[in-house]
């Protein structure tokens, strides 16, 4: 929840007035302050080492705590990684985020209704404002949420919502009523940032007039592409004191099922794996680059060639579910089985995402293991988000598998690193807890990567707040050193 409110702390400083945006986030913190418990601290940790080459760290010296960490102990530890973390061109995340719908052009009785909403709402005042609106409009005030009537009502649009120039982007009208919905947009330096969407319900008077009958906004503006780059990445690192991170090209984006030509389809991998190793050889002592391609592709073997001779890059990213990878297809095992095959005898690590939806789970788990694994048995492979996706923790039959193969002390699991993105939430429940803190006593802490998913501009938590939503795990102090110092090899 905190990180969701520091978030719309700000979408409320762009979209409502600051003398009373200031008043609702106080009054908003005391609530928040009194009924969330307080988040854990984390602060630069300068006392991990490198213990031995089975990936364990001890903390320089003093007595190992067996208890739960407390906060005093959060705040003296911080990760020496995050394993997982992404970088994207503009291009590739125009892969993955639909294109804003244009700008319409109004009829003039309806232009004129938004030109002079934006205009009387510079004054705000509520008196000038109010011919604009039915005597009994609604607007929703969505930080509440709650709707507010009448008087009340234009008084929020006045003092509260702000004046920013409205875009239209669709309209219609069927006799009396009708709507315009868009963007609030703000222009800085020439380049227009869409704060808010808006949705406007009008009502047409017997003078003939158009009035608007409902208002209501979104507390974000909607996705735009934006690429993702390595200052943005490496100002996270910094602001969380981790020192590395692992970075996963997302090439992957662009082998969809409907890609278009294959030539042109792999231009496009190809040129999203450059910009990306240009980008993580700004930092070579910060950032450890994973090119990724869709390895069901005939180009797989190729790219993957042409990765391994980059200096910038040290690892393969594959990402099963965005490639429709099923590996209880024989034909498609045989496909992965090459990749793993040719990965290892470039010692060049995999990090996976295994989980596809649908009904996967423990058979899948099997798949892998039995039948890929073994291609590869030089190298490390990390399989993310502890054998699901994020956020939360959900496909516990698929990591059953793994953890009881760790504590059978199965050697196909001798390379298998497992990473927590985005698995531990603020939302995760006690019960959730327990459940995830078990199964990682059974992989053994060695093998446990503390992970952000974090890509700058995205949704998902910062390398900070995703290490202090992994601090809510009931594990000891010494559990979460171990974790905090794990060094894989191809961090070394």
């Amino acid at each position: 929840m905190m990180k969701t409110y520091k978030k719309r702390n700000k979408i409320v400083l762009a979209l409502f007035g600051e003398k009373n945006a200031v008043r609702r986030i106080l009054m908003i913190g005391m609530l928040v302050t009194a009924t969330q418990p307080l988040a854990a601290l984390s602060q630069t940790a300068n006392d991990h080492t490198i213990r031995n080459n089975n990936n364990q760290a001890s903390i320089g010296s003093g007595k190992t705590s067996t208890r739960q960490s407390t906060p005093i102990a959060q705040q003296q530890l911080t990760p020496l990684v995050d394993y997982h973390t992404h970088l994207w061109s503009l291009n590739a995340n125009s892969q993955v985020v639909d294109p804003l719908l244009p700008a319409v052009e109004l009829p003039e009785d309806l232009k004129r209704l938004l030109v002079e909403r934006e205009r009387l709402g510079k004054e705000k005042n509520p008196t000038v404002l109010a011919p604009l609106y039915t005597s009994d409009a609604l607007v929703l005030d969505a930080m509440a949420p709650r709707w507010i009537r009448g008087v009340s009502a234009i008084e929020f649009v006045a003092y509260d919502l702000g004046n920013f120039p409205l875009i239209p982007q669709a309209y219609q009208v069927n006799g009396s009523e009708g709507y315009i919905v868009g963007t609030y947009a703000r222009t800085k330096n020439a380049i227009v940032s869409h704060v808010s969407n808006f949705s406007l319900f009008i009502r047409k008077g017997t003078d003939g007039k158009w009035r608007i009958a409902v208002e209501t906004y979104t507390l974000k503006g909607p996705p735009v592409p934006k690429a993702a780059t390595a200052e943005q990445l490496v100002a996270q690192l910094d602001a969380a004191g981790i020192k590395r991170a692992v970075v996963l090209s997302t090439a992957y984006w662009f082998g969809g099922a409907s890609s278009g030509k294959p030539e042109e389809e792999y231009a496009k991998v190809r040129a999203e794996n450059e910009w990306f190793a240009e980008q993580v050889g700004r930092y070579p002592t910060r950032l450890v680059g994973f090119c990724s391609f869709n390895p069901l592709k005939d180009y797989a073997l190729r790219e993957l060639d042409r990765c391994t001779k980059n200096p910038n890059l040290k690892g393969l990213k594959l990402h099963f579910g965005n490639s429709r990878v099923d590996v209880l297809d024989r034909q498609h095992i045989e496909k992965i089985r090459e990749v793993f095959r040719a990965a290892n005898d470039k010692r060049f690590p995999i990090a996976v995402h295994l989980w596809t939806g649908g009904k996967y789970g423990r058979e899948h788990s099997e798949k892998f293991l039995s039948q890929i694994v073994s291609a590869a048995p030089e190298i490390p492979i990390q399989i993310a988000h502890l054998a699901a996706a994020g956020p939360g923790y959900h496909s516990d039959d698929a990591l059953e598998v793994y953890a009881n193969a760790a504590t059978a002390g199965n050697p196909l699991m001798k390379n298998l690193y497992f990473d927590v993105a985005t698995i531990v939430t603020e939302d995760t429940s006690a019960t959730g807890l327990e459940l995830v803190a078990k199964r990682l006593r059974q992989l053994g802490m060695q093998r446990i990567l503390l992970a952000s998913d974090y890509a700058p501009g995205y949704e998902n938590p910062a390398p900070k707040d995703a290490w202090e939503a992994f601090r809510r795990l009931p594990l000891t102090g010494e559990e979460f050193r171990i974790i905090a110092g794990n060094v894989v090899p191809s961090m070394r």
